[in-house]
């Protein structure tokens, strides 16, 4: 269609159109439209002008429709079915969509945090559907980029100038293995330089995990010359489990859901941590319920934090 043409069209225009030819008068249609004949009738003579074509024949009693009248009719009455449709499909999305929240998260935030806190959350707003996303760092940016999201949780990735990070809880990293390992008996505190001459299995270059562990100095090289290298927790804990081998992952990543048969013990000199933060867009507004949920976890993060022992676990959100 000619954009001078779409820019002069109005729905009102064809609405008059298709009521003056159901009635086949424009009494008739202009009671259904609740407007005077006289504006009826100007309604239609602009249409016809834009269109370029008679739609209607006249006479002193009756209207009827030409022949292109006839065959315009039902392409209008598309339109405006259309039309409607599309906005009973958009008012429908925007109702579900109202009380939906959609939070990316690394997958151990998605394991060790967020059911519990949707449990307390939704005791106190039922109406609410919260979705999670698990994702690594760089897809949990991503996604609260390009909308997926309406907001993430996770160390930061890249430090995206279009995301604001926000503290929310640390979690410190640790020594991941059997519990019949000479590690895991040992009584004394254990530091990184307990870890040299184990084999150690490390995390993918492209996991947040690793990121941490190759930023820190000093570390033994079987940290950062790992015997094996693996992408998933589930590859890991395979490693793991064969009693030998050890691997150092945050708090809330130890994967002894996965097998009791690990344990995770405190590392330090120096001790390590893992800052997970609330992502949000800049350029994006929360919606309200996506608001108020960002706003329940970070005064819950206290109360999310006690719940793990030998405060490995601390809130963040007073730095707020």
């Amino acid at each position: 269609m000619d954009n001078k043409i779409a820019r002069n069209l109005s729905l009102k225009q064809f609405r008059a159109f298709v009521s003056v030819a159901k009635y086949g008068s424009f009494s008739g249609a202009a009671q259904e439209l609740a407007i005077s004949q006289s504006a009826l009738s100007l309604s239609i003579q602009q249409f016809e002008e834009i269109v370029g074509v008679p739609l209607l024949s006249r006479t002193t009693r009756s209207v009827s429709l030409t022949p292109l009248g006839q065959d315009f009719l039902p392409k209008a009455e598309k339109i405006l079915a259309d039309v409607e449709a599309a906005i009973i499909s958009t008012r429908t999305n925007a109702e579900k969509q109202k009380n939906r929240v959609t939070v990316a998260v690394l997958p151990s935030v998605a394991i060790r945090v967020l059911p519990q806190a949707i449990r307390t959350y939704l005791a106190l707003a039922p109406d609410v559907k919260v979705h999670m996303q698990d994702d690594n760092g760089r897809g949990v940016e991503a996604q609260v980029l390009n909308g997926e999201a309406d907001f993430g949780i996770s160390n930061s990735w890249s430090d995206n100038s279009e995301l604001e990070y926000r503290p929310f809880l640390r979690d410190q990293v640790g020594l991941i293995c059997r519990g019949d390992h000479q590690l895991a008996r040992c009584k004394d505190p254990l530091t990184w330089s307990d870890l040299t001459n184990q084999s150690f299995v490390g995390m993918a270059a492209d996991t947040g995990t690793s990121r941490l562990t190759m930023n820190v100095s000093g570390l033994p090289a079987s940290v950062t010359t790992p015997d094996f290298t693996v992408l998933t927790i589930a590859a890991l804990v395979g490693l793991i489990e064969t009693g030998e081998s050890v691997t150092a992952l945050p708090a809330l990543a130890a994967p002894d859901y996965l097998n009791p048969s690990l344990v995770y013990r405190n590392l330090s000199e120096p001790a390590v941590f893992r800052n997970l933060q609330l992502i949000t867009p800049k350029k994006r507004p929360l919606s309200p319920v996506a608001d108020d949920f960002a706003e329940f976890l970070k005064k819950q993060s206290h109360e999310i934090s006690s719940m793990f022992p030998n405060h490995t676990v601390k809130s963040l959100s007073h730095a707020v």
